[in-house]
């Protein structure tokens, strides 16, 4: 059994799949760097010493507070130190549009549905009434997270790590948005029964009813990945905390190379090697040993309208 710690923080778009690009192109970014245990006590300090040499006498550390010159000493400081402790970095990115889209198509398929539903009945009363179902926009933070922490397991299962602690380290979040980070890392292994309940009013026997769904995932043993995560805890740290502020600055570069793309780039997937190329860090961002076919998420199902075919 042993323990890593993802060092983590995201940079570009937020909000909620109910709303659109703001300008052509526009992102969501999270990033992360991976340090496994028995290596923190070593690398840390470097990290810490880089952050307090650029810490205001008093108050936080705003890195649009710096200097132009600043921020790039800063970066270029932060980057070679990852460059030297050779530390894994992740990231996950979602076009704005591409969520909107998904959002968009969802809603109508709903819409449509509901629809078709009182086309049937005509002008008979279902006896079971139910309240309209709630739309929910996917959160672009919540889905970026998701991502990020995928491409870590990925990771440890190339690498057929077994039984791991994992402590994902981020900045100050709020906590019920901890709470659906939780959720959805422990969903990506959970492969226990989901159940969904559902309550309505039975019109002729003038009571509340309920009633359930229960769907059973069965994977075939090579793809039995629940030995994988031991445990899995969320912690917020303190703006002091250099390996959070190297999260960071790796989060907005990458946002910054994604806004400043070519335009026959623009629109296309995030989530490849030839997306981070560019990067100073790219070598590092090369973390997996075969990158397969592609993300059939962020870059499939959240692709930009616009991207090529």
């Amino acid at each position: 059994m042993t323990k890593v710690f993802l060092y983590c923080d995201e940079s570009g778009a937020k909000g909620y799949a109910n709303q659109d690009e703001a300008s052509p192109g526009e992102v969501g970014v999270f990033a992360g760097i991976m340090v496994p245990e028995e290596c923190l006590a070593t690398v840390k300090p470097t990290f810490d010493q880089i952050a307090a040499r650029y810490r205001p006498a008093s108050g936080k550390l705003h890195i649009a507070d710096l200097s132009p010159e600043q921020q790039g000493a800063m970066r270029n400081e932060l980057f070679a130190a990852i460059k030297n402790t050779k530390l894994p970095c992740f990231w996950y990115a979602i076009h704005v549009a591409g969520l909107h889209a998904d959002h968009q198509t969802f809603s109508n398929l709903l819409k449509q549905q509901g629809e078709a539903l009182r086309a049937a009945r005509g002008c008979e009363e279902p006896r079971i009434k139910h309240g309209s179902p709630r739309e929910e926009p996917a959160s672009m933070h919540v889905e970026l997270f998701s991502g990020l922490y995928s491409h870590l397991v990925a990771f440890l299962l190339e690498r057929g790590r077994q039984g791991e602690d994992i402590e994902i380290m981020t900045d100050q979040v709020d906590t019920p948005l901890v709470k659906r980070f939780t959720v959805v890392a422990r969903d990506l292994l959970d492969s226990d029964p989901s159940v969904v309940k559902r309550t309505g009013y039975d019109t002729i026997e003038k009571k509340v009813v309920t009633g359930s769904i229960t769907t059973t995932v069965k994977r075939p043993p090579e793809l039995d990945f629940s030995p994988l995560v031991n445990s899995l805890s969320i912690v917020t740290m303190p703006d002091s905390d250099g390996l959070v502020l190297a999260a960071d600055v790796l989060a907005n570069s990458l946002n910054y190379l994604f806004k400043h793309r070519d335009a026959d780039a623009l629109y296309g997937p995030l989530n490849c090697m030839d997306a981070v190329a560019g990067h100073p860090l790219a070598a590092h961002l090369d973390a997996f040993f075969n990158w397969g076919s592609g993300d059939c998420i962020g870059d499939g199902i959240y692709r930009h309208p616009k991207a090529s075919a």
